[in-house]
């Protein structure tokens, strides 16, 4: 389930990356006007020319490589009828300089940005700690997690408006909306039950029996916590930048 928010953290980047023709630019990022017939093709186009040099990165931008893809920390909490908290560290996720983007737009007259991605199979490995329950299997320790995943879509609605700060014009984004959606998948915690092998063995093979109706479980909070990280991170990477240096006219 951590290997989700890679997915976004992934294509965001990209998407930001890609739109923000702000700064010193290397010569092979094609900057994209504001010009809504041309656009969405733009940007589109923009990360199909980058992909072959995102796999090690962009040292140009201070943009990491994405294979592997590296998550410091990741988050997952929650209460009430799902009480689960959940933390992965040093997650390492394999496979996703192999995105395809399904369809992507770009509306400037609301500045909203809609995006969907496919990941055709990714590998996840890092360290986690979890303690909580989902339907009916407890689930409590630390050690290591490892995932696959093939066919993982994610879908991204990031809305923003402009304000004037000293007579100058800048972009916030104000919501983002996520939604991720994965054709199949399979995970190994090890470490459960303070290395209980028996009942370690018999959490796993339940999650994964039910890894659908797992999902489903922390569908909601998944992509609720993934919309505030990307949301907070996007009016980190525009702060100070101005509407004319990120969309300049035609």
């Amino acid at each position: 389930m951590f290997q989700l928010k890679c997915f976004l953290i992934v294509m965001f980047n990209i998407i930001l990356m890609c739109d923000s023709s702000t700064k010193k630019l290397p010569s092979y990022i094609e900057v994209c006007k504001r010009d809504q017939a041309t656009i969405s093709e733009c940007v589109r186009h923009s990360i199909e020319t980058l992909k072959p040099r995102l796999s090690k990165g962009l040292p140009e931008l201070d943009v990491p490589g994405i294979e592997p893809f590296y998550v410091p920390e990741i988050v997952l909490a929650s209460g009430g009828q799902l009480p689960l908290s959940a933390v992965g560290k040093d997650v390492k996720v394999s496979g996703a300089a192999n995105f395809s983007i399904r369809s992507l737009t770009v509306d400037l007259d609301t500045l909203t940005i809609r995006a969907r991605v496919r990941f055709p199979h990714l590998h996840l490995v890092g360290k986690y700690t979890v303690d909580g329950q989902i339907l009916v299997v407890p689930i409590k320790g630390m050690g290591i997690v490892t995932s696959e995943a093939v066919k993982a879509d994610a879908e991204l609605v990031l809305k923003g408006q402009t304000e004037k700060r000293d007579g100058v014009e800048y972009v916030r984004f104000t919501s983002l909306r996520s939604n991720i959606a994965i054709k199949d998948y399979r995970i190994r915690l090890d470490g459960l039950f303070n290395g209980d092998k028996v009942l370690g063995d018999a959490t796993n093979e339940a999650i994964n029996q039910n890894r659908g109706e797992f999902f489903r479980a922390v569908k909601p909070v998944l992509e609720k916590t993934v919309s505030k990280l990307f949301l907070d991170m996007a009016n980190k990477v525009v702060d100070g930048i101005t509407m004319d240096d990120i969309l300049p006219l035609p």
